[in-house]
């Protein structure tokens, strides 16, 4: 993984779930994380379980939902460390109600942060990546993004607006030597289920966090001439 030594890598997210999994797994790469909760409690958490040099670590309570957050984010992050290379959005918000139920703050709450969090993030961090002539963003979609299915409204469409944005962003920044990938992963087991501790395989067995984390930090590590554009990670026989 040496192509992440130094890199200053921006983790939205980053104390639950797939963010949390992906800053542990970066531990022996060396890079520089910036990890972004809304909880400064939770994030406490991660920095003790993180194996690599703590001095590495910048820990920032923030809601991407909200842009003075976002500002705070990247002021910080260049006080600390100087630049930006990489940013991760994972940040998301969920909602699983048929539209006839669904109440429109929650719909709201969804969009703020899976999309208008996400631009408003990018946006304050592509002047230093365009003046460095350099950085890669990686958008934690799903595939809910690509096929909507029943209670999916508020989610799924705020995948398909991430994907959209990605596809078009991309088309932007490409000319600066600037990735943008977007990993849309199935059904994830964030709760790690027992069934899923015990086999590898067959019904009952859903992706880990820790599948979705390595694809993420294999992606990342990739030449900078190079760049898995959009991807999806499937549960081989949940």
């Amino acid at each position: 993984m040496g192509n992440l030594k130094d890199k200053v890598i921006i983790i939205t997210g980053s104390s639950k779930g797939i963010g949390r999994v992906t800053a542990l797994k970066l531990a022996p790469c060396s890079s520089l994380l910036v990890l972004v909760s809304r909880k400064i409690e939770d994030l406490k958490k991660v920095y003790l379980e993180y194996s690599g040099d703590k001095e590495n670590l910048l820990l920032i309570e923030a809601d991407i939902s909200k842009e003075a957050d976002c500002n705070k984010i990247v002021v910080e992050t260049i006080k600390k460390f100087g630049k930006i290379d990489i940013l991760v959005n994972n940040a998301a918000q969920f909602n699983h109600d048929k539209v006839v139920d669904l109440k429109l703050e929650d719909f709201d709450r969804v969009w703020m942060t899976n999309v208008r969090g996400v631009l408003i993030l990018t946006k304050f961090v592509l002047p230093y990546m365009i003046k460095q002539n350099c950085g890669t963003i990686l958008n934690v979609s799903s595939t809910a993004g690509k096929r909507g299915y029943v209670i999916g409204a508020a989610y799924a469409a705020s995948k398909f607006a991430l994907n959209g944005f990605s596809e078009c962003l991309l088309r932007e920044v490409r000319e600066y030597n600037i990735r943008v990938l977007t990993v849309s992963p199935s059904m994830v087991d964030t709760k790690i289920k027992n069934e899923s501790e015990i086999k590898e395989g067959g019904k009952g067995v859903y992706m880990r966090v820790e599948d979705v984390a390595d694809t993420i930090i294999f992606s990342l590590n990739l030449p900078q001439r190079a760049l898995i554009k959009d991807f999806e990670i499937w549960g081989t026989n949940p």
